[in-house]
């Protein structure tokens, strides 16, 4: 079978898997094989793309534009490689966190639906299948915000839904759009076509704008943040590391992908009013780095506010998007390499330590039946490996050196120097500094001051070495970062290489 199949084929069999078996034993043993299995597809892919630059698969032999197009290029592999090690992580620490009855309502089917989603959505080369993965991520997150059952967490749920019914209708709408003006579908043929401007680009740029807002409402970028501060913080705390550190790079990997990669070669006319003769990429980039350092302050000052962890780490989850759009906003402007480079270490920076951090807070609140700072204290005493982890998590969030954290705050501020604005120096310096002051108020409170009282056996190992894993992948990618960034390199320039992956997806 082509790995390209395998990735999306493995953990579609493990959720279908999961839920046929009867026994909740063989549900952890066949959820956490099938994320062994999947891990080790992703590296087989992997593997695959360094050796040959990009991988395809024509579904059912339809050659391109006019079939479903599978593609997998170095920024492909780089979301995958994350996704897959996270939710080895995830899956392990659900076998000991999950309860028996979470198991058998379903559990382990809805995380691998949100698994085969989040990967059909990094491979596919057909703007509509894009919309499909979509909504098969957000399926599953539907099912894991009310998993608890509970009235607010199903009202939260409802209200995720309907916000996310309207982000879905618009962006059927934005697609329906350029279907019909390029007439195509296939990311890779659109491209093509806005290259040669034969097509009318005002309305281009409209629906352009519609699709972005949508991807905005998908990554949780202000002022459509307003739904991620509850959903994560009512989720079981894995649903929570999964939706906060992966699920919503979906819609940051749609905007690289989309933008970068396709409408920068759709030219506005000369007769416009504003940015005539720029990219529609260009275009959108002003919008997004407006709406980028917002976030930057909102989730950074809500996240300074919030007295209960799972709360803090919600709305930092907000203020961490915003750190990520602003170099990727620079990218889509100026067409800066380093600038995309910077966004996509920040991407693999907080998609390694923010899961691991909500995984700490649900080890928390086994432990103590809450998660308020102020009725936390000591557990420094009592567990040194989460207050290590913990001071190396949200240290790399704040920056500190050697950690990634660092590195990734280093070229977002190079990025930033080279656009020359000094308004998004000043934006990313004081959301580095918000982030210092709630990362180090929430280690303190937690693990330092008066002790209070900790039964640790009521913590499996199994949760503990999920958060082990993903801590020692952060200390080795810190300590070894110049081989990473020469990887993270690689992804961005395929998404700069338009020709490239029109030439791979066509076969020109």
């Amino acid at each position: 079978m082509n790995n390209l199949a395998l990735v999306l084929v493995t953990p579609l069999l493990a959720a279908v898997t999961s839920i046929l078996s009867r026994k909740t034993r063989f549900k952890d043993q066949i959820a956490f094989t099938g994320a062994l299995i999947y891990l080790s597809s992703v590296v087989l892919l992997a593997y695959e793309v360094m050796e040959t630059g990009s991988v395809t698969l024509q579904a059912g032999g339809w050659a391109a534009p006019y079939g479903i197009t599978l593609i997998a290029d170095h920024l492909s592999v780089l979301m995958l490689s994350l996704t897959s090690l996270v939710a080895l992580a995830i899956v392990l620490y659900s076998w000991g966190f999950i309860s028996t009855k979470g198991k058998e309502s379903g559990y382990y089917g809805f995380i691998f639906f949100m698994i085969t989603g989040m990967s059909g959505a990094f491979i596919t080369g057909d703007l509509f299948n894009l919309f499909v993965m979509f909504e098969i991520v957000l399926m599953s997150s539907y099912a894991l915000v009310a998993y608890s059952g509970s009235k607010e967490s199903l009202f939260i749920s409802l209200k995720y839904v309907v916000l996310n019914l309207i982000g879905s209708s618009l962006m059927l709408v934005a697609i329906g759009g350029l279907y019909s003006i390029t007439g195509t579908l296939n990311m890779a043929h659109m491209a093509q076509i806005l290259s040669e401007g034969s097509v009318n680009m005002a309305p281009i740029l409209g629906l352009a704008s519609i699709l972005f807002c949508v991807f905005a409402v998908k990554s949780a970028l202000a002022p459509f943040h307003f739904w991620a501060p509850p959903v994560y913080a009512n989720s079981p705390a894995p649903a929570s590391a999964i939706m906060s550190g992966i699920s919503k790079k979906v819609g940051i990997y749609a905007v690289i992908r989309m933008y970068i990669t396709v409408f920068s070669q759709a030219k506005i006319p000369q007769t416009a009013i504003l940015f005539a003769g720029k990219s529609v990429t260009h275009a959108v980039g002003h919008l997004a780095i407006f709406m980028a350092t917002i976030t930057i302050l909102l989730g950074g000052i809500s996240a300074l506010n919030r007295e209960k962890l799972d709360k803090l780490l919600s709305y930092s989850s907000i203020g961490q998007v915003g750190f990520i759009f602003v170099p990727l906003s620079i990218a889509m402007i100026q067409g800066f390499q380093q600038a995309l480079t910077a966004s996509l270490v920040y991407i693999v920076a907080h998609g390694v330590a923010k899961p691991a951090l909500f995984m700490i807070s649900g080890v928390i609140k086994k432990l103590t039946g809450t998660t308020n700072l102020e009725d936390l204290g000591g557990l420094s005493e009592s567990s040194f490996l989460l207050s290590s982890s913990f001071f190396i998590l949200i240290f790399s969030l704040i920056g500190i050196p050697p950690l990634l954290g660092f590195f990734a705050k280093l070229l977002s501020f190079q990025a930033a120097f080279n656009f020359g604005k000094p308004f998004v120096l000043a934006l990313l310096f004081i959301g580095s500094l918000t982030t210092l002051l709630y990362g180090s108020k929430a280690w303190l409170k937690i693990f330092f001051g008066e002790t209070v009282e900790y039964d640790c056996s009521k913590v499996s190992k199994k949760e503990l070495f999920s958060i082990i894993i993903l801590v020692t992948t952060l200390l080795v990618v810190s300590l070894q970062f110049e081989p990473v960034y020469l990887l993270v390199e690689e992804a961005s320039k395929s998404g700069l290489n338009t020709e490239k992956y029109i030439e791979t997806v066509l076969q020109e």
